[in-house]
């Protein structure tokens, strides 16, 4: 569907959610039954009317002076030959205002995960220490994707953006639209399977699929120096700045694919196993690190303690070995010792959320090190004077209260309880 067709449809839906919206707020307001569903779809509309705002925001911009950029046809045979696939159907590319890009991507990013979920992981990875509570993951997410940022991939769609500074003779340019075209390419032949898949997963497959495409776009670039003497760019819009000023959490997910997928990729593509690996791949973070190289997860379960799960998700070897860089940089070589995790959100109502997270490690050592690294967070979280001994319940300034324990010489079990 063409944006200007597009653009009216997502209004009147827009238009109908708030209307509907107000209809509910008003039957709230003349009834208390089902208080706490009407509660919940109140949310779930405000979520969605807040995201077809922003989406219709970015397809104003696009109708109004966007555009498909054509991609010259040099690069989309240099894009095919360097995976050995052909492009399925037209790639599509978009030009966008680069004022409208941030909204545009963080809309994605908040589409990707279940309805309603996106809040509550916001709530787990503050109580974990991962988050600050007045961090917003999309936001500040979508911000190091999109600052200076010369072309972007939606996953969700399966189409590609530039912004209107574009200049199809810039080299640099080229290499930004050509990574595009390999994740349209990867997409169209390596969809995403229907349903979200977990966070583990999700993150697992964006590294493989993003770290291809940066393997293929260095390529690509060293055949443009070898041919015209270009060895790049550097970076003047103030990336690296944001990034140094993000929560250490943010900064590592934004980075993982660039950092530990190209690698992999360009392994996989020196030994003529890529396609393989993007039929097949891999589904746990841990994938990506050399120490972990066949080493199979243990599944981890967390104990029931009687009150309403909202999000139960895995850390995975990325986020403890985050988890562990926020609290002590020297302790990160112990999340390669991680052998399987698994975190549970319970509700007791809407404002009193509890966390559970249970680790498994490869030994006792370092479930000793990673309850240390516990400790200290604990200590952290509380404002404490003193960092709580293991096992010991050490009460914030708002009255939460977190622990330490380890239920298991390899196990080690981080609960922050909110207030009663």
């Amino acid at each position: 569907m063409r944006p200007q067709t597009l653009l009216p449809v997502l209004i009147g839906a827009a238009v109908g959610a708030a209307g509907l919206l107000h209809g509910l707020k008003t039957r709230k307001a003349a009834a208390n039954a089902d208080a706490e569903e009407l509660r919940a779809t109140i949310t779930s509309l405000e979520d969605r009317v807040a995201l077809l705002e922003r989406e219709n925001e970015s397809l104003r911009s696009l109708a109004q002076g966007g555009g498909e950029v054509k991609v010259p046809e040099a690069i989309l045979e240099f894009v095919e030959s360097a995976i050995g696939l052909d492009f399925r159907s037209t790639p599509v590319v978009h030009r966008i205002a680069g004022e409208e890009l941030l909204d545009r991507v963080a809309a994605s990013i908040e589409s990707r995960f279940p309805p309603n979920s996106l809040g509550h992981r916001q709530s787990a990875w503050a109580k974990m220490g991962l988050l600050a509570p007045d961090d917003r993951f999309a936001g500040q997410l979508a911000a190091t994707y999109s600052l200076g940022a010369r072309s972007w991939f939606d996953d969700q769609t399966g189409e590609a953006w530039v912004t209107d500074r574009f200049d199809d003779a810039s080299v640099p340019d080229q290499s930004a639209l050509l990574r595009a075209l390999v994740r349209i390419l990867l997409h169209q032949h390596y969809p995403p399977a229907p349903g979200y898949p977990g966070d583990e997963a999700d993150r697992a497959r964006t590294a493989l699929h993003h770290g291809t495409a940066i393997a293929i776009e260095t390529r690509f670039l060293a055949r443009q120096a070898l041919g015209i003497g270009f060895t790049g760019t550097q970076d003047s819009s103030g990336a690296a700045d944001l990034l140094n000023n993000l929560p250490a959490f943010i900064r590592g997910l934004a980075t993982f694919p660039s950092q530990m997928g190209a690698p992999v990729a360009n392994r996989l593509m020196d030994q003529e196993e890529l396609l393989g690996a993007l039929h097949d791949p891999p589904r746990q973070t841990s994938r990506f690190s050399p120490e972990l190289e066949g080493v199979e997860p243990v599944e981890v379960t967390i104990p029931d303690n009687g009150t309403e799960p909202v999000l139960e998700e895995s850390a995975g070897w990325l986020g403890l070995r985050l988890w562990l860089e926020s609290i002590d940089p020297e302790l990160a070589v112990h999340a390669d010792a991680w052998r399987g995790d698994r975190y549970r959100l319970t509700a007791r109502s809407d404002t009193r959320l509890d966390l559970i997270w249970e680790i498994a490690l490869a030994d006792p050592e370092d479930a000793a090190a990673v309850a240390e690294a516990g400790r200290i967070m604990a200590g952290l979280l509380a404002d404490a004077e003193t960092d709580p001994a293991l096992g010991e319940t050490v009460t914030a300034p708002t009255g939460d209260r977190i622990t330490v324990s380890r239920p298991a010489s390899d196990r080690v079990r981080f609960t922050h309880l909110a207030a009663e």
